[in-house]
């Protein structure tokens, strides 16, 4: 390849790259176009600040769709979100207290729950405390904290006090990234925050995973793969592979 390549042509083989492997080295970019280690780094810190990759030691991953705003992100994928949370609704059983972490997946679960549900809800999340008010048999507790917009989520020390009064049976968590490697991730560090309290405070941990983010990661971890007791996500090769490498603690439940 010519030195000659321009940085939009660099950039544009880096999304296709990510789009095809899932991971790109900086070594690989370097070579590819016979350029520098530095300048390769550049590129990827250049696309890491336009958030269009997410910058891991060593090269870049796909970023996941999850860092765009909650009204955005619930657009995305609705149909499969769908059908995930009907498949995770039936992990729940009558008289469990449940924490159900903010995000749209979860929003879903919430409105799929069935309408004769016996259980106690626990959310950091207003709309999810909305969507179930109306169940007759649901106890809706609502942690209090300081609002955030982009998640629609309350968060900080109010949340993570509240956590420690709760044990619970089951926790739907949501994630922004996950990746055999890198783990559990989101955007936020206050959420990477409530959301390990809220791992360390339930039995199990359930992960509801859209097709688009396995093998991908955010900025801030929060636990590893193998933390989760299930995966409910649709069938298909990427599912599957992640779940050959998961470990086999975690189960993967198909939609």
């Amino acid at each position: 390849m010519s030195q000659e390549a321009t940085p939009e042509e660099r950039h544009k083989f880096i999304i296709e790259a990510l789009e095809a492997k899932g991971r790109l080295g900086t070594n690989e970019l370097s070579e590819h176009f016979e350029i520098s280690e530095d300048t390769a780094r550049r590129d990827l810190r250049e696309m890491a600040s336009a958030g269009l990759i997410q910058r891991v030691h060593g090269g870049a991953l796909p970023v996941s769709p999850a860092g765009l705003p909650f009204v955005k992100r619930y657009r995305i994928a609705n149909e499969e979100k769908v059908r995930l949370a009907r498949r995770a609704m039936q992990l729940i059983s009558p008289g469990q207290l449940v924490i159900i972490d903010g995000g749209t997946t979860n929003l879903e679960l919430a409105r799929q729950l069935p309408r004769d549900l016996s259980a106690t809800i626990v959310t950091n999340s207003p709309r999810i405390a909305t969507e179930t008010s109306e169940h007759p048999l649901v106890q809706v507790i609502l942690f209090g904290g300081v609002f955030d917009k982009r998640s629609q989520m309350t968060l900080g020390a109010h949340v993570l006090g509240e956590l420690g009064l709760v044990k619970a049976d089951l926790c739907f968590l949501g994630v922004h990234g996950i990746h055999p490697e890198l783990g559990l991730t989101t955007t936020g560090f206050d959420e990477a925050t409530i959301k390990k309290a809220m791992m360390e405070a339930s039995a199990e941990v359930v992960a509801l995973v859209t097709q688009s983010k396995f093998g991908t990661a955010a900025a801030h971890k929060f636990g590893e793969v193998s933390d989760l007791d299930f995966i409910v996500a649709e069938d298909s090769a990427v599912a599957r592979q992640f779940s050959k490498q998961a470990g086999k603690n975690t189960r993967l439940l198909f939609a």
